[in-house]
């Protein structure tokens, strides 16, 4: 009944301030006019965009981009201020300038529901735009200035029909220059306590159209020297390791849009279908993400950010060599989060973390070799790190610890020589600061790609009851 007040006091507020927060309830929320495919009818979600759309705008005289209420208020709309050619692909919910979350288990069903066949393996997938069957992930609020938006979203979770993910996610977007900003948080209230692994995610995942078919970065071990950039010419969704910390699609011209994530080495490329020339509502796309490892606890709460450069090559490197270099050496201080640390066949006490790291020094699957406690990807020049200094209380009866590395042309850790060295430890589950001397350590050369800290093999009989509480790792004392 106090709806037209509220509108006359929010243009009124929106010449002063940014504008007011809208607050969608489910009699403001408009569905797609083309219901969903059920899953039940035994047919495939068609390929079109639902409708109507309900897209937002936002300029700053370089860039035009939009967001829409019925694709989880993601960006479907990017474009130069002097085109008016949409770069973004929207041939489904799946498509989009999105952020996208994986965690177990695998397969993920509930609520009766099972996953589509063919996405049966992405286990908890909560997807900013909806999920396979075209139904719209649901916004419950947002705010629209002159060349900002935030957006509140309950995402769906992709596999499965018309399921609300057990989260809350927030995204802030900024036009400066030629150049979106957006920072991402996201809370979960999963009532499934299992630690699952950490798994890869989207954040954000850039899929463009056709035209963008240049997968461009830089993957070389010399960053930040101008040195020739890398297009990659496999369509398939590969790995990149890119060094500069960014990668991009590009069109025939040399223009499009470059994903950048500050301290982020782990990004992926592909390109789906055959044509160079398709729109927004068109199967081929250009896809690349930033997909750092993360472990998401059932109650966590997580942030990043990430700009998108639209330009040239050159436009994006210009920006990414403006920004703050990477961190060179290891300065890991675990106070309120896990700093990109994760494990493999291991668990730790969980969400919120409170000045360590508390990890259970043991296999969850005592079926496997081995279990690991590893760092986010680096690019660290050996001969910058002589020695590391490691802040941990070890709980156990084992009398060694391993620190492990691995190259940048390795795909895993491998234990062979020269890729680790084995250490003493004191087991009385105190506090010591363990000083590894890596100086005429062989292998510890060239560039590092990433650390762990391991058990010594042949200590499986200690591993009961044993945990590692980890306060640093750092390249100097503290």
């Amino acid at each position: 009944m106090h709806r037209p007040y509220l509108y006359c006091l929010c243009l009124l507020l929106t010449g002063l301030v940014l504008s007011c927060v809208q607050v969608i309830g489910p009699e403001d929320y408009v569905a797609p006019q083309r219901p969903p495919t059920n899953p039940g009818s035994g047919g495939l979600p068609p390929q079109q965009q639902p409708t109507p759309q309900r897209r937002l705008f936002i300029s700053n005289g370089q860039v035009r981009l939009g967001i829409d209420l019925n694709a989880g208020g993601a960006i479907t709309y990017l474009s130069e201020a002097n085109s008016s050619v949409n770069m973004v692909n929207n041939v489904d919910l799946g498509r989009q300038i999105q952020t996208s979350l994986y965690a177990g288990p695998i397969p993920y069903v509930i609520n009766g529901k099972q996953p589509v066949p063919q996405w049966r393996t992405l286990g908890w997938n909560p997807v900013q735009t909806g999920d396979y069957y075209n139904n719209p992930a649901r916004v419950v609020s947002y705010q629209q200035g002159e060349t900002n938006l935030y957006v509140k979203t309950v995402p769906l979770i992709w596999p499965l029909f018309n399921e609300p993910a057990e989260c809350v996610m927030e995204h802030w977007i900024e036009l400066k220059d030629n150049r979106v900003h957006v920072r991402c948080r996201f809370a979960v209230s999963r009532p499934d306590t299992t630690q699952y692994e950490a798994r890869t995610q989207e954040s954000p995942c850039v899929y463009l159209n056709g035209p963008y078919y240049r997968m461009i970065g830089y993957t070389g071990l010399q960053p930040f020297t101008n040195a020739p950039v890398t297009e990659f010419t496999e369509a398939g969704v590969t790995n990149r390791y890119s060094t500069e910390n960014w990668i991009g699609l590009f069109n025939e011209q040399g223009r499009g849009v470059g994903l950048y994530r500050p301290n982020e080495y782990r990004y992926r490329s592909s390109f789906m279908g055959n044509s160079r020339t398709s729109g927004e509502y068109d199967f081929s796309s250009g896809y690349v993400n930033a997909e750092d490892f993360l472990l998401i606890d059932h109650n966590g709460q997580y942030e990043f950010d990430y700009t998108l450069i639209l330009g040239s090559i050159t436009d994006v490197r210009q920006y990414v060599y403006s920004q703050p270099r990477p961190a060179r050496v290891p300065n890991y201080r675990f106070v309120n989060d896990r700093q990109g640390w994760y494990y493999s066949n291991a668990t730790d006490t969980g969400w919120p973390i409170r000045n360590e790291l508390n990890v259970r020094w043991s296999r969850v699957d005592t079926s496997k070799v081995n279990f690991r406690v590893s760092s986010p990807l680096v690019f660290w020049q050996a001969t910058e790190v002589p020695k590391i200094y490691i802040q941990a209380a070890f709980q156990t009866k084992s009398t060694t610890a391993r620190f492990s590395w691995r190259k940048p042309d390795e795909v895993d850790f491998y234990a062979i020589s020269g890729r680790f060295i084995d250490f003493p430890i004191i087991g009385d589950g105190q506090y010591r600061t363990y000083e590894i001397n890596l100086n005429g350590v062989p292998g510890w050369e060239g560039v590092i790609k990433q650390i762990s800290l391991d058990p010594t093999p042949g200590q499986e009989q200690f591993e009961k009851g044993s945990t590692l509480r980890l306060r640093s790792i750092t390249a100097t004392p503290l």
